[in-house]
């Protein structure tokens, strides 16, 4: 498998991640209890952050060789570029929603949880259809080098959160994940 969709694979289980924080954030307001929003605004950053302008940039590569090599291929998978904008404007109706409660705006606590639960949603089709469609599609028609181009114009950026270093502002939201990876390693084996 070529180095840079095995890397994609790996941050994909890492919004996963963040999906399930934000899930489980999120059945807490259901639940009329207090959601921690200062996760769910070092999510938002998040995602306004390395998704926007690391893995997003590699997908797109990938998409603009696979759409020279294979037409059709690219085609059956839609167009990358204007999903990854639909994504951002899920992602802002997101962070308008918590900046609505958090500047104490009035919000319907539907339009609340419908705007989290259509990013988490989105989010993980989007992130389905990528590995089930355009990964697939990418490893079976790009050549050596095709992945040696891309490749070389790969950033070298460092996840902020989920490459060991992890970036100040995103502390809490690691704490976070950690003690529930934590906890449903616990309730698997107990």
């Amino acid at each position: 498998m070529a180095k840079i969709i095995e890397a994609l694979l790996q941050e994909h289980q890492n919004l996963e991640k963040l999906l399930s924080v934000l899930e489980h954030e999120l059945e807490l307001f259901d639940h009329n209890r207090r959601p921690d929003y200062e996760i769910l605004q070092s999510i938002i950053a998040y995602f306004e952050d390395y998704p926007q302008r690391c893995h997003h940039p590699k997908e797109e590569m990938i998409f603009g060789k696979l759409r020279e090599r294979d037409p059709a291929a690219a085609a059956a998978y839609g167009d990358v570029d204007d999903e990854h904008e639909t994504e951002a404007q899920r992602l802002r109706g997101f962070a308008e929603a918590v900046n609505a409660v958090l500047s104490d705006q009035e919000i319907l606590r539907e339009s609340f949880h419908a705007a989290v639960h259509q990013f988490i949603d989105s989010q993980r089709e989007h992130l389905r259809k990528e590995e089930t469609l355009l990964f697939p599609a990418a490893l079976r028609t790009l050549h050596a080098e095709d992945w040696g181009d891309i490749d070389a114009r790969m950033s070298d950026r460092k996840d902020p959160l989920f490459d060991g270093d992890v970036a100040e502002k995103f502390h809490n939201l690691e704490r976070s994940i950690l003690r529930w990876e934590q906890e449903a390693e616990q309730a698997r084996a107990g």
